[in-house]
């Protein structure tokens, strides 16, 4: 057990548990890595456990960039009841622009995937009120409507949209092209 600031944490990783006499040398180096990102870059934290960047974010709640790493390591894990407590804090609590919108539209897909597309919508649209050039709110927007015979023109013309942008990573780009080639066929 470690005690820290007036709660008592188990302590399941090793290696934490080895340098707990160096923990605020790991939160102060988990600090200045997400100073310098907005969504955290996840090779950054490789060496990081969730349970480490659950401490921090205890104990620095408005660290929103770490929130989002976290909450997208359990989203990618389809860790749902996980991740959307820190994608809410952001979307309710981070001024930022882009982590605001990410979070929304995150929360939106999760929303979609547990079945209720007219809530997703209404996240994913949020989303883009906040950030007209949200491109994973348009790429989710432009999935879910593809899925549905009666908006599938309005998806394929946003991931058309979005195929056309220099500003698409590959690994976003051959995914959207799988998807319309998925629809095409």
């Amino acid at each position: 057990m470690f005690v820290m600031k007036n709660h008592v944490t188990e302590l399941d990783d090793p290696r934490l548990e080895s340098n707990k006499n160096n923990y605020y040398t790991i939160v102060n180096d988990i600090k200045e890595k997400c100073k310098y990102y907005k969504i955290i870059n996840y090779n950054e934290l490789d060496n990081v456990t969730n349970e480490e960047m659950e401490i921090v974010v205890a104990d620095n709640p408005d660290i929103f960039a770490m929130r989002i790493a976290l909450a997208n390591r359990y989203f990618d894990e389809v860790n749902y009841s996980k991740a959307l407590p820190h994608f809410m804090y952001v979307a309710e609590n981070s001024d930022e622009i882009e982590l605001k919108s990410y979070a929304l539209a995150q929360i939106g897909w999760m929303v979609y995937e547990s079945g209720n597309k007219e809530v997703a919508i209404n996240y994913f649209d949020e989303s883009l009120t906040i950030n007209p050039n949200s491109l994973i709110s348009k790429s989710y927007l432009g999935v879910l409507y593809l899925q549905q015979a009666e908006t599938e023109d309005l998806g394929m013309k946003l991931i058309t949209d979005l195929l056309l942008l220099d500003s698409l990573s590959d690994e976003d780009r051959n995914f959207l092209k799988e998807i319309v080639s998925t629809y095409e066929n």
